[in-house]
């Protein structure tokens, strides 16, 4: 199982608009890549602001050597998919096809759908637009001239460049069963378009269940994906007093959202002992790549902390 870290790119935000201490993800993508780790970055505009994912993985891309790049997750139908397709291919271009991406809708919440009017785009066909987006990138990505009819938008025996360095492109994992939430619906969208699951707040017996969900669908779509991955972004916090770490990430998770999330499914909380226990309840079950959220304001210690003694019951250097 391989282990990624989310930068704090939002929480570094939350400190301060003007001058955010960004030196702090810096900092902790270079401790990633050289503990043989993965970094992460998440998406929003104005409901969650943060430092904007993808000029910030091409910045990280220039500082890092091995570390896969990835998002968790990323909102395409928040933008214009021809643009989007040329930015990603960039990205992976220039980091030798390292880009991950993680691909969702959103969460169900007012301030979601007003971030969508912010964007001046149509959050009830946010789905569409999202499956539209796959579409499009991987025809532009192939090289070959595009001739297409979009929801807003046209191409006429266009191409983009660079293309993105593997033929295939980047990977797609496709959000599915967070929360525990088995959405027909969802899972049919990752048999169709998907390359792997991106999922959250799920226990070790949700990660089975929804493998074997995602397996059955991709049967009836006539894909065989044996061992696609699947990534549980999941939230840390190392502390020797297991209390204190359950208060101190539901105080960092109530402000990281807002409200109306609900905190279900297995997060290691507590000491180094019980943090590598829970996350190896994930390893067990299957999952294949983990997105860490380090819950606190202490971000560089709490890694320092991770990649020292954690890390290494997970990472074969």
């Amino acid at each position: 199982m391989r282990l990624g870290v989310l930068l704090p790119h939002r929480g570094v935000v939350i400190q301060s608009a003007r001058r955010p201490p960004v030196e702090q993800c810096w900092t902790i993508a270079r401790m990633a890549d050289e503990a043989g780790m993965d970094v992460w970055v998440g998406d929003s505009i104005v409901a969650k602001p943060r430092l904007e994912p993808l000029t910030t993985l091409a910045y990280i891309a220039a500082m890092t050597k091995r570390a896969r790049l990835g998002t968790a997750i990323l909102l395409p139908a928040l933008r214009q998919p021809t643009v989007l397709a040329g930015a990603l291919a960039n990205i992976d271009q220039i980091s030798q096809g390292r880009l991950v991406l993680g691909l969702g809708v959103g969460w169900k919440l007012p301030a979601i759908e007003r971030e969508w009017e912010a964007c001046g785009r149509v959050h009830k066909r946010r789905v569409k637009d999202l499956e539209e987006h796959v579409t499009v990138w991987r025809k532009l990505w192939s090289g070959e001239p595009v001739t297409y009819q979009g929801s807003d938008f046209k191409l006429t025996d266009h191409t983009i460049g660079p293309l993105p360095w593997n033929e295939a492109g980047p990977p797609v994992l496709m959000t599915a069963g967070n929360r525990g939430e088995f959405i027909p619906a969802q899972i049919d969208r990752f048999a169709r378009l998907g390359d792997g699951i991106i999922t959250t707040y799920l226990t070790d017996d949700d990660c089975r269940k929804l493998r074997e969900l995602c397996n059955e669908a991709l049967v009836k779509q006539n894909r065989s994906l044996p061992d696609f991955p699947m990534c549980v972004y999941t939230t840390v916090r190392i502390e020797n007093d297991v209390a204190k770490a359950e208060a101190d990430t539901a105080k960092f998770l109530a402000e990281y959202y807002g409200g109306g999330v609900n905190y279900r499914g297995l997060m290691g909380l507590g000491p180094v002992a019980k943090v590598i226990e829970t996350l190896k309840l994930y390893e067990a079950a299957g999952v294949t790549d983990l997105c860490i959220r380090i819950a606190g304001t202490d971000q560089v210690e709490q890694m320092e902390t991770f990649v020292r003694d954690v890390a290494p019951a997970f990472i074969k250097q």
